[in-house]
């Protein structure tokens, strides 16, 4: 009797592991095609959960989030793949081309694939502290077209922020240009909203004063200049309100880039600055 109960826990237990030993393969596979494979991006830096990858420590986590924020928005309104990264030294990063800062951002650029792969109209702000160095890299679709406007971003709102020690306000500042610049969108008012409607006051009393002295033709020239700006005044409004990145969360949150990039490539084009 005691060895019939053994002879069926024994063949309970065989049973058991014929059926448990293929699906134990099965649920491995399931489990192995789930998980990403991560892109091994050595010998550079490995890019953040972001658009930005702060190795250099410039930002506060209320600034890095802020700029995330910016270039997120960016890339939902434009497609315009904006990244930001800051090291140390180029030299840290042994095994790649880091003979000029030119090199090291052209190689990073397209180690990350920044940019849509078709249109290429990816930029990096690359900054390099140690070196006291900056670069912003250009997808190839801009060559060298728009070197004259990074090189202007770079020597007018970047480097002499840098010269400050004002880093933060360095890579800020600079992002705003980036964006406006590339992608057309406006992160703030600017004068123009002062500047117009002044203007507009100006001009409705020199046709009253026209009316007055009985120069109604003048009047009428005044009348329609007011008209265009007008004009003008509504469509920047329009245009501002369409593009302005909003200050509600809903639909973003901080890492939600996930170091992922759209596969573009460099060019080439772009400007260095030192400090």
């Amino acid at each position: 009797m005691k060895n019939r109960y053994l002879h069926k826990w024994f063949s309970a237990a065989v049973l058991l592991f014929v059926i448990a030993l293929p699906l134990s393969f099965l649920c491995a596979d399931v489990v192995k095609e789930k998980t990403p494979k991560l892109k091994n991006y050595s010998p550079y830096p490995a890019p953040g959960t972001g658009y930005v990858t702060d190795n250099a420590r410039l930002l506060s986590k209320e600034q890095e989030e802020k700029i995330e924020k910016w270039l997120w928005q960016t890339e939902s309104k434009t497609g315009v793949e904006i990244a930001v990264v800051t090291i140390y030294s180029i030299k840290d990063y042994k095994g790649t081309d880091n003979s000029s800062i030119e090199s090291f951002a052209t190689g990073l650029f397209n180690k990350y694939g920044i940019g849509n792969l078709k249109k290429n109209d990816g930029i990096l702000l690359l900054v390099a502290v140690k070196d006291r160095k900056a670069r912003i890299e250009l997808g190839k679709h801009y060559g060298h077209s728009r070197d004259a406007d990074s090189n202007h971003i770079m020597q007018k709102v970047i480097i002499p922020r840098f010269k400050e020690n004002a880093y933060a306000a360095g890579v800020t500042d600079g992002v705003e240009e980036i964006i406006g610049e590339f992608a057309g969108l406006r992160l703030r008012f600017h004068w123009e909203f002062i500047a117009i409607p002044v203007a507009i006051v100006i001009l409705i009393l020199i046709a009253i004063s026209l009316f007055k002295s009985g120069k109604r033709g003048w009047g009428w020239v005044v009348i329609g200049a007011i008209f265009i700006l007008v004009l003008l005044l509504i469509h920047l409004i329009v245009a501002v309100t369409r593009h302005l990145p909003s200050t509600s969360s809903d639909k973003w949150s901080s890492g939600g880039f996930g170091g992922g990039f759209g596969g573009g490539s460099s060019g080439g084009g772009g400007a260095t600055g030192s400090w």
